[in-house]
Parts: structure tokens; sequence; C-alpha cells
């Protein structure tokens, strides 16, 4: 059936616009997977922003948009040309979620261009924060920037009034539209941040919808869940192995937006908005269908809303749900509320440590203490709620030797309060490194001190090299200044530290053995593949340890073009044998260790560079360009002339580059810089 004649048989009963939404991957194009979508022990996170676009679209009386899960499909070119040329549309969305999908909304839109000239390509999503480079160097007609459901029903009656014209785009036209990117004859003209729906607009996602994009490989739903025992939260919660327990887990979300602004973090738009409650309760129903007794709540702020959270918490535990909540504000919760939040079914609370050092958390404008995060933990702790440390980064602007130790005693404290070896809770996960992302102030730090260049051919280069990159030591990306010696030294620094203080602080204490055997336990069965075979469990078992081993720089989104292991002998070695060796750390002084281990791992880069010529980040000509210089200076930092709020990278940025406010007034390109 052609557009025209669809139109007609639908006109009577609503607005009709041939439409379809695509998800986007981030592995590198052409790539092929490292792991499957079906693999791993994350359930894949439903596609909250394609639903909701959806879902409001027919509350404002369009059709259904069709979906296309490229996302979770991963199709070939041709498949995606095929779908296309079969599927004729006036208006495509690309859901490009995070920034480092570059190369695939470059790719996708390419494709969708040669097989349907006609179609208005739209992308959304954080890397609309490039917005001017998206528009200008590739097919990508239209950028939504911010929350887009309400944009995106602009766009639909756009297209609508639109039809037989050529396919022009009329630029007056779309700009009338809250939240648009649009080129007017090659310079980039912004309307404005996106409205954001009100609490009872908000909507959960439909899995009947979901389906709808596989394009007959329903199997592949089932890739939304996963068995409770794949997730070390649930693990080590004895209520997980009760017998009348649903046995699948899956991602859920129950507010969405922060209330914070870290400098290093992604912001599309402003504020914190909760979901209807009656709304979640259905949402619960219908996951029981799937056999869910298990919720990992993706929230980035949860528990903000200290009286809407308890009753999120009774509604979990009324449908027999356990839940643990991975993004929660040290300053949301005191004991009384977690407490609460375990009595009702929580197995976990993840806290946003980032670093043991003030210094680096006033930069990160986390707007809290390190005793504060303490606190958190301690309490967690002491009423026997897991809470695992896991959340260290490294490499902000500022970070130095001193601010990495401050953080490997911060986590040498955490693991004496649990009473376990700092090797138990590191021995299989790197320390995160930050990443420039567009959109936040990190980035516009980096881009005004011209590490990264301010041309739109200079930012499609800087895009190129961020797609498919994990927060990880072998992708970082330089702002800091420190020479290289220190930044491969950092994330073993924190884990020496630490070994250092928890052997210091153990004097006279005993190993907590129960959570040591479930924390030693969980490695294992983390080491072993789930879909293997019984017999095949103990051959994997071993191939994994080596594998695990080996991933001191970490791993990216998971393309086989990126993940080479075997060049990291010096830091495995240092991180099997030295980092968290406790007689080392009982009688080994620093200044022979330290250095030791430093220059140890500068060779290896070296090698890495030169030798066996990496061509991953950190070995790349970005950071040839930092020299010391670059660092920040001690006055910005200084806590006796200063307030908090001034020693935010955000603030700081303002201080060191008076002149851009005038610039982001003058310019939208720089107003899309940091984020709102």
């Amino acid at each position: 059936m052609d557009i025209m004649s669809s139109i007609e048989k639908n006109f009577e009963d609503k607005k009709y616009v041939n439409s379809v939404l695509c998800s986007i991957p981030v592995e590198t194009p052409g790539g092929k997977l490292r792991r499957k979508r079906s693999e791993g022990p994350v359930p894949i996170m439903p596609k909250i922003a394609i639903t909701s676009l959806n879902h409001w679209a027919k509350k404002n009386n369009f059709n259904e948009c069709k979906f296309y899960d490229i996302d979770m499909l991963y199709p070939t070119d041709s498949q995606i040309r095929d779908y296309f040329k079969n599927n004729k549309a006036e208006i495509v969305g690309l859901s490009a979620v995070v920034s480092t999908s570059y190369m695939q909304v470059k790719r996708i839109a390419r494709i969708i261009k040669e097989a349907n000239p006609e179609a208005l390509i739209v992308c959304g999503g954080y890397l609309t924060a490039a917005s001017n480079t998206v528009l200008k160097k590739t097919d990508v007609d239209v950028c939504v920037v911010g929350d887009g459901e309400i944009a995106w029903t602009g766009l639909l009656d756009y297209s609508i009034s639109q039809r037989g014209k050529n396919n022009k785009v009329n630029v007056e036209k779309l700009l009338k539209i809250r939240g648009i990117a649009v080129l007017d004859n090659n310079e980039l003209k912004f309307s404005g941040y996106g409205q954001t729906l009100s609490s009872c607009d908000m909507s959960f996602p439909s899995f009947e919808y979901l389906k709808t994009g596989l394009q007959g490989d329903n199997e592949a739903l089932k890739n939304y869940f996963r068995h409770f025992s794949l997730a070390e939260e649930f693990l080590l919660d004895e209520r997980s192995f009760e017998k009348h327990r649903r046995p699948m887990s899956t991602s859920i979300h129950t507010s969405k937006g922060c209330v914070a602004k870290c400098t290093f973090c992604q912001r599309g738009s402003k504020g914190y908005i909760t979901y209807n409650l009656d709304d979640l309760e259905k949402h619960l129903i219908e996951l029981k269908e799937f056999n869910v007794g298990f919720l990992s709540v993706d929230d980035e702020n949860f528990g903000s809303n200290k009286k809407y959270t308890y009753e999120v918490a009774k509604l979990f535990h009324k449908h027999d749900m356990l839940w643990n909540a991975t993004g929660v504000r040290c300053t949301s919760v005191t004991k009384e509320d977690l407490q609460f939040y375990k009595d009702h079914g929580c197995s976990s609370i993840k806290f946003g440590i980032e670093s043991g050092s003030q210094t680096m958390l006033d930069i990160m404008e986390k707007k809290f203490e390190v005793e504060d995060v303490k606190k958190a933990l301690f309490n967690c702790y002491e009423i026997g709620l897991y809470s695992p440390p896991l959340g260290f980064m490294v490499g902000m602007p500022g970070e130095t030797l001193e601010t990495a130790k401050a953080s490997g005693r911060f986590l040498g404290e955490i693991a004496t309060r649990l009473r376990v070896p700092v090797s138990i809770l590191f021995k299989y996960v790197d320390i995160f490194y930050a990443i420039p992302l567009v959109g936040t102030p990190l980035y516009d730090y980096g881009k005004n001190l011209k590490l990264i260049g301010n041309t739109v051919d200079e930012e499609e280069a800087f895009l190129k090299l961020v797609s498919n990159i994990g927060a990880y030591k072998r992708y970082y990306i330089n702002f800091n200044g420190a020479p290289m010696s220190e930044v491969v030294f950092w994330d073993m620094l924190v884990f020496l530290e630490a070994t250092r203080t928890y052997a210091h602080l153990m004097k006279n204490k005993t190993i907590d053995l129960k959570l040591y055997k479930k924390l030693k336990d969980l490695n294992e069965r983390q080491s072993m593949n789930p879909h293997s075979t019984i017999k095949d469990k103990e051959k994997f078992k071993k191939e994994a340890q080596e594998v695990k081993g080996m991933q001191i720089f970490g791993g990216g989104g998971g393309d086989d073009k990126t993940h080479k292991f075997n060049q990291n002998f010096i830091s495995n070695f240092i991180k099997k044998n030295i980092a968290f060796n406790d007689f080392l750390a009982r009688w080994c002084p620093r200044f022979l260790l330290y250095p030791l281990v430093r220059y140890s791992l500068f060779i290896e880069y070296n090698l890495q560079k030169f030798l066996i010529k990496d061509t991953n980040n950190i070995h790349i000509k970005t950071n040839s360009k930092v020299n010391k210089n670059l660092r920040i200076e001690k006055e910005y930092l200084n806590p006796k002339t200063t307030k908090q709020i001034d020693r935010s990278l955000r603030s700081i940025v303002k201080k060191k580059f008076p002149h851009l406010l005038i610039q982001k007034k003058l310019d939208p390109a720089k107003s899309l810089t940091g984020g709102p």
C-alpha cells in the first residue's frame, strides 16, 4: 500500500503519518559483536525513549509509529537498506541515546537516505549536543535537543503540512517547534531545549510495542530479561533463593532526570520527574507475566523525592519483587530510609562515589562531602544492605597523585568496614577513567583549551574518536595536563593505597568469612559463561578468568576491532601480584614501590604506542598535545579562598574563559556545549 492510499484509509480515524523510529547501536560500524545481545549478566534496557515517543504520538491522535530495533537486531547495511525500501517513510527518528553512537548515526542515516530519499531524518538523544556537526556531516535533516516527545508530535504535524512540497525543509516552520536544531543556509538555528512532559503523561515501555521492532524475531524479546543468578546484587541476598520467587530480572525506571549537574555527565534537559504510581503498578503486573521477580531500578537519581520513593518501595513489596537501585545520591537517604527499603525488598543500593578526594568531588560538582558518602555506605553495612563500592573514577581535570591516593585510602576504609580484602572487591573490576562526552562541562573545558578544536571537521574527528568507547583507561583522553606516566598509574595507585590502608586498619581484626565466601563465589560465577553447557563450565571458567585477568584497560561497547588484551602484560602482572599484595603493602615503603610500579606501567604504555602501535585513544595524538600548563591552577581549588560551588569545573570554565558567555548567546552551536 503506497503512502497516499494509507493516508486516505486512515484519514477519518486519526492523523496519519508514515513514520519509523529506530534504535541505534554504539558498536563501530562493520565490527563483529564481541558479545551477543542475549549474553552478559545485565538485561538489555527497554527502549524507553522510543516507546515514550510512540505513546505520546498515539495520545495526540496520531497512528502508531513503526519501530525498527536496529540495536537489538544488529542488521547489515543491506538489511537496513531493504527495510527502508520496503517501508517507505515520511519521517524517520534515530534515537542516539548516547553520544558515542555518532559513527552508527552517520552510517544508518546514509543508508536510509539512499533507500528513501524523501524521508525527513530526525536525530534525538545526547548526541544532539553536537547538532552542528551531526547536521553538517551526516544525512540527518533535523536534530531534537532535550526531551523529545512534544517535539516529535510537532514534527509529525510538520510532515503532514509539508506533503507534496518537494521535500524542501521549511526552516521557519520547524523553528516554531521547541527543541529543534536545523541548518539554514548552512548555519545552525536552534529553537531552545525541548519541553518536558508532566508526570501524568510519562509512560512505561510496552513489550508488545517493543516486539514490533524485532521483525518477527520474537526470541530477541527475551533479551530484556535475565535470570536473577547473573546479578551480584541478588546473589548476595538470601531472600533471592526463596522457592516462591519468580526468577527473571529486568530493568525499570521510576523517575526521569536528576537533581544534580555533575560536570562529567551528559544532561539533555533540566528537572526531575516521577512516574504515576498507578501506571507503575500496571507495569509491575505486566512484568509478572514475564516471570519477573527482580528489578534493577536504573534511575539516574532514585530516592530524591522521598515520599514518592517510599510508595514505590511499597508497590515493589506488594508485588513480591526484590530490587536494587543503581543511582542514588548519598545525601538522599538516611539510615531509617535504607532500613525501610531493605524491609520492602531492596537487595542493593549503589551510590555515585566517584572519588575519596573532596577536591575532586568539588570539581565534579557533586555538592556533598566525602563524609556524606561514608555515612551512607556505612549505614548500609550496619543494617546488612549490600552497597558495592565500585563507582570510583579518576582522570578529571584537577586529578593528581594525591587525589588518587585519597580515593585509595577511602576504598581501603570501605574494605575494612566490610572486612574483606580489596582484591575481592576489585578482582575483575577496573577503576573508571573520565570520558569527555559532548554536552558536558568536561567537553567544554577541553574544547576551550583547544584540545578538541572548534571547527566542524575537528569536532567530527572527536566524535569518531569517542564512538564505541567505555570509561576505561585504554580510551582515556587527557584533558588533565598530567604526564602520561602519571595517567597510566592513577588506577593502580588507587589499588596500592587501598591495600596499604586496609592492611593498616585490619590489624587485630578478622575477615568476615561469610561475606568473603559469598564474594569469592560471586567472582567465580561471573567468570563463567551462563550459556555454555554443564560439561563446558570448567573449561570456560578457566578461559574466562584468563581473559578477565587481562582486562586492565577494560572493554568498550563490544566490537572485535577494539579488544586486544594481550599487550597489557605488565598491567596484568601488577594487578595480579603487586596491587593487592598484603605483604608489600605492610613492608615495602611507598618511595620504593610506587615509582617502580609507575614507570613499569609507563614502559608498557610506550611499548604499546611505539612498538605495537596501538590505535586506542590513550596512545593517539590527542594526548600528545597535553602539557603541565593545562593543569588547573591551585588558586581555583583553594578551600580557604573559594566556595564549594566555585571549585566546580563549570565555574572554573566560566572564570578561565569569561568570553564564553557572550559567545554562547551569539552562537547556537556553542550554546549546546556544556548542556542546559
